[in-house]
């Protein structure tokens, strides 16, 4: 089964990229991270290329690397900007969207690519969704300290409360520049479209999203 394509980044030539799910094969050449819910950001060049770090973004300008992100209800978030061929990668949860991971990443490729907010396209994949992801005080206080929760935060009759990491992340980029026009999202959730990975329902497996640069006409 081929990995989900996002329709607003698959409208770019210059890059190949999925949204992995249960049925998908991780691609053989992808690099990933030792994912820790953390805010660090890894730059991929000839140097970084063959080591596996700790972080839980990375960014790359080297066309023909499958950058990737491993994900069970976190959020997959896949960046593009298409004036400087750059390309990211991002695994957020509450935790890193709490540690600001997603600011944390586009500050990056702008500092690293001379790449500018306004021109970056982002995609999110597969996560858990607003009806599907309870949550207790210690998230919703953590993320209230660096975004506005109104609207994407609700209490249920039976004293539950439900949080929409997906609109909260569109709501961080929107924040850091990012054009709401360049924003799109996958719509499906891990938990109950059913083929996911997901850990709220018990998997220990994880799906893999990735992007790659690609050379012109290779694509």
């Amino acid at each position: 089964m081929r990995s989900i394509r996002d329709r607003l980044l698959g409208s770019f030539t210059g890059i190949d990229h999925g949204f992995g799910s249960a049925q998908t094969a991780t691609p053989p050449d992808v690099v990933l991270l030792q994912q820790r819910h953390t805010n660090i950001v890894m730059v991929i060049d000839d140097t970084t290329l063959d080591r596996q770090q700790t972080a839980d973004a990375m960014l790359t300008n080297i066309p023909e690397i499958a950058i990737g992100i491993k994900t069970a209800d976190c959020l997959p978030i896949l960046f593009y900007d298409p004036d400087v061929s750059a390309i990211g990668a991002i695994h957020a949860g509450w935790r890193g969207l709490a540690n600001r991971v997603i600011s944390g990443a586009i500050e990056r490729l702008c500092t690293a690519y001379a790449a500018a907010p306004g021109h970056l396209y982002a995609a999110i994949g597969p996560a858990i969704c607003r009806n599907c992801y309870e949550v207790g005080a210690e998230v919703t206080d953590s993320i209230a300290r660096v975004t506005d929760l109104r609207g994407v935060f609700r209490q249920t009759s039976a004293g539950k409360g439900l949080l929409d990491t997906t609109a909260i992340a569109l709501r961080q980029m929107e924040a850091a520049g990012i054009p709401a026009s360049h924003l799109s999202a996958v719509g499906l959730c891990t938990h109950c479209s059913g083929g996911f990975h997901s850990y709220r329902a018990g998997s220990t497996g994880r799906q893999v999203s990735y992007i790659r640069l690609c050379h012109p006409g290779t694509y």
